[in-house]
């Protein structure tokens, strides 16, 4: 183990430790950046794959540049929030339990979304004749499952079963529509399980997590280690699914791990989380040519119709320099692809910034919409090793969708009392 990965755990352990720390925050976006970071990091320098590479000092800094960058955003909200006095964590959990939602308005709501999922999933089949559960059984990939405009409808899930978690929560009594919508939540989350879809279940998780953590007292250091091990299982059931046993020992020998074969199971995990920085730091090297926001902004040529025109007439290549078969490059690699250096400082500035707002606006002024809003960006912090999700048009749908939900159907604590 080498200095960095030894430097960058004890960052991890020293930041588990300050959560511990009396009115603490352990959810606070510092915190969980930190963690996220120094924990890719520190697996990174392991150089377990015969795919790792020594980085050169330049793809050090420019990494460190972008880490740096989002750190330095989350201080800037501090400064601007420092004279404001904050809640501490037991009485926003008073305040949001003394909100009131529209107890219809929210069913309905639900229903119809719902329902619009379903429809469109019974289309897509339709129209494949097979779901991705069953891809590996004919030969190809899950993703030819997709139907332009259905699977985008499809991608409603997360939105769908956060608004059944938060009926139960918030709305009193009612335990017909309950039951009935715990039933209708029920067959949504086992119909989207065939999709073998780890990305969306892990966007509901994440932003409910940070309902209960911030909105009940649900949460607690017990609790949370069970939703973690039943998290973990979870997405080892979905490994075990897309990957049997005879699979997982070719990925283990297809990786070129160096770690013994007893551990294989750990390939799939350890390959998701290291090569997204070995592709960044690799590709920032070879990069000659940037495409001005095409890759960041995603959403809107997806919108404007013009997401295929503009990449066939300026001829991108949406993966190049691959390391291997794992073809993603962490957020940052958008925003130096579009803008080079000045993306690598700005953009994470501006995430780090963004999040840092929300969360003290949180702390300041409690809601279920601005708990929730702190939810979707810690859920983009989160996966900020991985992919920049903010740039994906099916999210910004959904965050559409909570967002009118929310508004629509929220009762202001002073017109409630």
């Amino acid at each position: 183990m080498g200095w960095v990965s030894i430097l960058a755990f004890v960052v991890c352990f020293g930041i588990v430790l300050s959560g511990f720390r009396k009115n603490a925050d352990p959810f606070s976006p510092g915190r969980v950046f930190g963690l996220i970071w120094g924990l890719s990091i520190g697996l990174a320098d392991l150089k377990f794959s015969g795919f790792q590479h020594e980085w050169r000092t330049s793809s050090w800094i420019l990494l460190l540049v972008a880490v740096v960058a989002f750190l330095v955003g989350t201080f800037a909200a501090y400064v601007v929030f420092i004279r404001r006095p904050l809640m501490p964590l037991p009485r926003i959990r008073e305040v949001l339990g003394e909100e009131v939602i529209h107890e219809s308005r929210l069913f309905w709501i639900t229903l119809a979304s719902g329902i619009v999922y379903a429809v469109a999933y019974v289309l897509n089949y339709l129209a494949k004749g097979w779901l991705p559960i069953e891809a590996a059984a004919r030969d190809m990939s899950r993703t030819e499952f997709n139907v332009t405009g259905l699977t985008f409808l499809i991608y409603l899930v997360p939105s769908v079963l956060y608004f059944v978690i938060i009926y139960f929560v918030k709305v009193k009594g009612a335990r017909a529509k309950k039951l009935f919508l715990g039933v209708f939540g029920l067959m949504i989350l086992i119909s989207f399980l065939l999709f073998v879809s780890r990305f969306q279940i892990m966007m509901l998780a994440v932003v409910s997590f940070a309902f209960f953590f911030y909105a009940t007292k649900h949460v607690r250091l017990r609790t949370a280690l069970i939703a973690l091990l039943g998290a973990a299982g979870f997405f080892f059931w979905i490994s075990s699914i897309r990957w049997s046993s005879f699979v997982a020992e070719f990925l283990y020998w297809s990786s070129r791990m160096k770690f013994p074969r007893d551990y294989a199971f750990l390939t799939e995990p350890y390959m998701y989380f290291v090569m997204n920085l070995e592709n960044f730091a690799r590709a920032v090297q070879k990069l000659e040519q940037f495409s001005y926001g095409y890759y960041t902004f995603d959403f809107v040529t997806a919108i404007a119709g013009l997401k295929y025109w503009v990449y066939e007439y300026f001829n991108f290549e949406r993966l190049p320099f691959l390391v291997s078969g794992y073809n993603t490059y962490t957020s940052f690699w958008l925003f130096y692809r579009d803008f080079g250096v000045i993306g690598l400082a700005a953009f994470p500035f501006l995430l780090g910034f963004g999040t840092a707002l929300l969360y003290y606006r949180m702390r300041s002024t409690p809601s279920v919409k601005n708990v929730t809003a702190y939810g979707v960006m810690l859920f983009v912090i989160t996966m900020s090793f991985f992919v920049f999700p903010l740039s994906f048009l099916w999210f910004e749908f959904n965050l559409l969708l909570i967002y009118v939900a929310l508004r629509w159907t929220t009762i202001p604590r002073m017109v409630a009392a």
